[in-house]
């Protein structure tokens, strides 16, 4: 069984224990049924709606390092003679200008919202830095848009100050 599979299964079965069925969980975490439908069969699911799944149910979503394992890397700044990760190709916030500075890249990465992008920006630049350009593009996105994003930084700031401790 993946482990996709089996964190789906844990958070249908925190819901079934709650008396919630799939499409009274699905509006609870704010998702269209058919998402937990096809979670449920495929066995896959993208990490922002198993996310909001398991906090439908009081569950939550964190990595910690195994027993006997280094400790994870610091997520301070980098150097400044680096190049920004947000700046690969794959994230899409580049491709025209590969050198855009790492400021620009954060702010795209906030206002594109995607917590891959969200979390690649903390992991590359550091959560003070990517508060700090948060407080530019917060103004300029719909209400709703700044909760997500809000939500996802907390979450992700949760996530390292579990795993560092």
């Amino acid at each position: 069984m993946s482990i996709s599979q089996s964190l789906v299964d844990t958070v249908l079965h925190a819901a079934q224990a709650q008396g919630l069925d799939q499409i009274r969980l699905a509006r609870r975490a704010g998702l269209r049924a058919e998402t937990v439908s096809r979670a449920k069969h495929r066995g896959t699911i993208d990490l922002g709606s198993l996310q909001a799944l398991a906090q439908a149910v009081g569950l939550e979503l964190s990595l910690r390092p195994r027993p006997n394992t280094s400790p994870l890397p610091a997520t301070g700044q980098r150097s400044t003679g680096q190049r920004s990760p947000l700046a690969d190709p794959k994230w899409g916030l580049a491709w025209s200008n590969p050198d855009a500075p790492a400021e620009a890249l954060v702010r795209n990465a906030l206002a594109h919202g995607n917590f891959d992008l969200l979390l690649q920006a903390v992991l590359g630049h550091g959560m003070d830095t990517v508060r700090t350009q948060w407080r530019q593009v917060a103004p300029t996105l719909p209400s709703r848009a700044r909760q997500e994003v809000e939500r996802k930084l907390r979450n992700i700031e949760q996530g390292l100050n579990d795993a560092e401790s």
